[in-house]
């Protein structure tokens, strides 16, 4: 496709794309080494002042109900916040640092990571109690983090023209997507894979994004894939407060036998904590 060719160049162009900076780089290889330990993690970590606060701020949250305030990030990793969480808000922000969309005024950074975190708390409840190897929380929980990273991609390579677009589409994917589509030739989940590529993440998360809109990969990762479509599917309506129906999704269970009985009540308890979510978010995005 003439699109996709024109986008690829484009996405590699050095000028148009930033490299990682070297404490994003430092924190990425530490959060994807499996055997890093927690002491590791502290101390990448704190060589940056606004990872630790912003960190330390969702492990004094409401969200995780903590009656004593905790100042020391390797107790909050510990007691509070988990490793998982942590490796995965790590490398989300770290993302996020080297992509900046303040030339776009029009878009909500708050709506967006309110979205990523639904998204990735939900994805992660319906992939749990699976035996299968790569729906591992903390891949899942990542994956669905990401998934829309090729947003801020779009955003930093024409900040101007989807200004004008996340001011007319406001919460309207379908409208923000055609809109991307239209000015960079490409879905951005194509430009976030892109993205992932040209600073050498994992693969898992490489795929993940690539094949999202191809329904008929029947690849390793189609399970996880299967997994992110639906969380994405259902984090739209949740975030927009949209009446949901939950039988419209029954078709997509069936290769997720075990979703089967529990399913309505995953999506319930995800629709009760959305406040609770979305404080994260704003503690997240600054």
């Amino acid at each position: 496709m003439e699109g996709r060719r024109v986008t690829k160049d484009r996405v590699k162009m050095i000028k148009n794309l930033p490299p990682l900076p070297e404490l994003s780089l430092k924190i990425i290889n530490t959060m994807n080494d499996p055997d890093v330990s927690v002491d590791d993690v502290v101390k990448v970590i704190s060589v940056c002042p606004t990872l630790v606060a912003r960190l330390l701020g969702l492990a004094n949250s409401a969200y995780f109900g903590r009656s004593v305030p905790i100042n020391d990030l390797r107790i909050a990793i510990i007691q509070v916040l988990g490793l998982n969480l942590v490796k995965s808000l790590s490398l989300s922000l770290a993302l996020n640092v080297a992509l900046d969309t303040q030339a776009c005024p029009s878009f909500d950074s708050e709506y967006y990571w309110a979205k990523a975190f639904l998204r990735a708390v939900l994805a992660q409840k319906l992939a749990d109690r699976s035996n299968h190897e790569l729906l591992e929380p903390n891949i899942v929980y990542t994956s669905a983090l990401l998934l829309d990273i090729g947003m801020l991609v779009a955003i930093y390579l024409a900040p101007e023209e989807l200004d004008k677009m996340f001011d007319l589409c406001d919460k309207d994917e379908q409208c923000l997507n055609e809109a991307i589509v239209s000015y960079l030739g490409e879905e951005h989940y194509y430009l976030g894979y892109q993205l992932l590529n040209r600073w050498h993440l994992p693969e898992i998360y490489k795929v993940s994004f690539k094949e999202f809109c191809n329904n008929d990969y029947s690849g390793l990762e189609k399970h996880l894939l299967g997994i992110l479509r639906l969380s994405q599917r259902l984090t739209v309506p949740i975030m927009n407060d949209e009446e949901l129906d939950l039988s419209e999704y029954q078709n997509d269970l069936t290769e997720f036998p075990w979703l089967e009985s529990k399913f309505d009540a995953i999506v319930e308890e995800v629709v009760e904590n959305k406040q609770e979510i979305q404080e994260l978010a704003s503690l997240i995005s600054g």
